[in-house]
């Protein structure tokens, strides 16, 4: 929950995500290890609550099991199990959801080269802010949406620079690249940054220093799911 908690915050905080009532048990869980009510509060978020659903099934894994988690945010060796067939099993579990029909019925006729059920394929394939409605969907949310990791060149007052692995679109496809930037941490989400380390940032809010294992995984996945997508 923890994990979960870290990633569900940005855009939570936005009212992008889930209800109002989530923000401070976010915080608390991770800051605090105090996480009840969590798993209630994931449970109406339009599009994560699918996700877990659905690897969770794929899976034969807990929903709220870490690994199943893990494997939507960073991307882990469970996704490998995950087959085409079982995007109509993503799409059901929208529906029960309360994705917009207009919108099931456009992703029904989008499948997809490759179905691998990550934050990424959410955000590039079915495409971010259109099942909320939140936000327009251009290369500006795409990379604010995107989970971007990269090395820390600089740390001052409760922000951090960073070198960012982002998405930039060149001849009909999402290419990465490199983008300087400047975040504010979440209070008491990261203890001790200093420059070298390697951090995610989700919707422009610096959330979680990643282990050697987190960056393999989050570097193979990303690259997985762009060989699969095409830029619109």
């Amino acid at each position: 929950m923890q994990l979960n908690s870290r990633f569900s915050l940005p855009p939570n905080s936005l009212g992008y995500c889930g209800k109002e009532s989530a923000v401070e048990k976010f915080k608390g869980c991770v800051v605090e290890g105090s996480c009840k009510g969590i798993q209630e509060e994931v449970k109406k978020f339009i599009v994560l609550n699918p996700y877990l659903k659905t690897l969770s099934k794929i899976t034969d894994l807990p929903k709220f099991s870490y690994k199943v988690i893990e494997s939507y945010w960073l991307g882990n060796d469970l996704l490998k199990k995950a087959k085409n067939s079982d995007y109509l099993l993503l799409l059901e579990n929208f529906k029960k959801q309360g994705v917009p029909e207009w919108l099931i019925c456009e992703l029904q006729e989008k499948k997809p080269k490759r179905f691998i059920p990550t934050h990424l394929f959410q955000v590039l394939h079915v495409g971010v802010g259109k099942a909320s409605g939140s936000v327009p969907y251009n290369i500006e949310t795409i990379n604010n949406c995107m989970i971007r990791w990269g090395k820390v060149t600089k740390v001052i007052r409760g922000k951090v620079t960073v070198e960012l692995n982002s998405l930039i679109k060149t001849k009909g496809h999402y290419v990465l690249t490199v983008l300087k930037e400047t975040h504010p941490v979440l209070p008491g989400f990261i203890l001790g940054l200093k420059v070298g380390d390697t951090v995610v940032i989700h919707w422009n809010q610096v959330i979680k220093r990643l282990t050697v294992d987190e960056i393999e995984k989050i570097s193979f996945w990303t690259k997985a799911v762009l060989k699969t997508i095409d830029a619109g």
